[in-house]
């Protein structure tokens, strides 16, 4: 999925990052029965270069990788020699903790954690097939090594169902993204921030279906967790409000999603400063919102503190924010030029 992409109306956010919360769950081999999330940056040429040193050490773990030279089929045959790796070996479901420790082949911790990173890497460069493959072989491995419930498992699921998100295969993320949540709760507790996060993604996936009374439940369970662990002024708060707002809009419930964008701006303006590109996303969800209910002077008045802060941050008047502005300030003019009209 593309930020881009978002000039649809129907079912769609203003920003998707204001309704994923994504998080790259990594694996930690010294300490496996944790997981941890980082951010991760990197160039496209980066991860080409890393991507081709992991799986040159996997190639010098099995001494059988054998890739095409041709390039037009050298992913064809990546994707085949991932989907051959730990495919016959059993998964390991009743071992004790000691027996497990005795028993664990070092090698393929390391292997399906490599290829983990390889489907992290795949992914962000938007290779979803081949990501897929790697991630899948890495799922593999780590039951082999831990089992079924392991948290790394939890780790590598939540990486694949952040794919379907962003291939728009919700049904497969939303099966996904239970399966992790089982997991986590068994590991973590129903009060940890990574279960916080699934419980976002899955409230995102019901709204995405129009479940929005579903979505709007978890979202406040979600907000309610946040404000518990940050505090009740944290930027992650801000987040999940704005998307418990907009579930509250396409719900139908407009005085509900006016109060909650109010109070997720509050947040934004005291996280990010008066002028920040996404206070001024909030002050135009709020002008939208209020021409809807034919409140043409408030929406006026978010409208015109929007085009300020477009203004101080640069935004060049073919950016999608832009063109939305334009074109919900237009609805707003016609909106008072004809109540004017009517009460001549």
């Amino acid at each position: 999925r593309s930020e881009d992409e978002a000039e649809e109306n129907v079912h769609m956010p203003f920003s998707l990052d204001e309704v994923r919360m994504v998080k790259s769950t990594t694996m930690d081999k010294n300490s496996p029965s944790r997981m941890r999330t980082k951010l991760e940056s990197s160039s496209i040429e980066d991860d080409v270069g890393e991507t081709g040193e992991m799986e040159l050490f996997i190639e010098k773990r099995f001494e059988r990788l054998h890739l095409a030279q041709d390039s037009n089929q050298s992913e064809k045959s990546t994707l085949f020699y991932y989907d051959t790796l730990f495919s016959t070996q059993k998964e390991r479901t009743d071992t004790t903790p000691n027996e497990l420790k005795k028993q664990m082949d070092g090698n393929d911790v390391d292997i399906a954690m490599t290829l983990h990173q390889i489907g992290q890497i795949y992914r962000r460069s938007h290779r979803y097939e081949a990501a897929l493959s790697a991630y899948n072989a890495s799922l593999r491995g780590i039951k082999v090594v831990f089992g079924t419930q392991h948290a790394n498992i939890a780790a590598i699921l939540g990486n694949i169902g952040n794919l379907y998100m962003e291939t728009g295969d919700y049904d497969e993320a939303f099966a996904i993204y239970q399966e992790v949540l089982g997991i986590e709760t068994l590991h973590l507790g129903l009060s940890h921030p990574e279960v916080a996060v699934t419980l976002h993604n899955i409230a995102t996936i019901e709204c995405s279906r129009g479940n929005y009374s579903e979505g709007i439940s978890l979202y406040k369970q979600v907000v309610d967790m946040q404000k518990i662990r940050y505090g009740h002024d944290h930027i992650t708060v801000s987040v999940t409000l704005t998307c418990l707002a907009d579930a509250y809009e396409k719900f139908g419930n407009a005085k509900s999603a006016i109060k909650t964008y109010e109070e997720a701006l509050k947040i934004r303006i005291g996280v990010l400063g008066r002028s920040h590109v996404d206070v001024g996303r909030l002050m135009h969800k709020l002008g939208r919102l209020a021409s809807s209910r034919g409140d043409y002077h408030i929406a006026g008045m978010y409208m015109r503190r929007t085009a300020e802060i477009y203004k101080i941050n640069k935004l060049p008047s073919d950016h999608l924010f832009m063109k939305e502005m334009a074109r919900d300030d237009a609805d707003i003019q016609a909106g008072l030029a004809f109540r004017e009209k009517a009460e001549c």
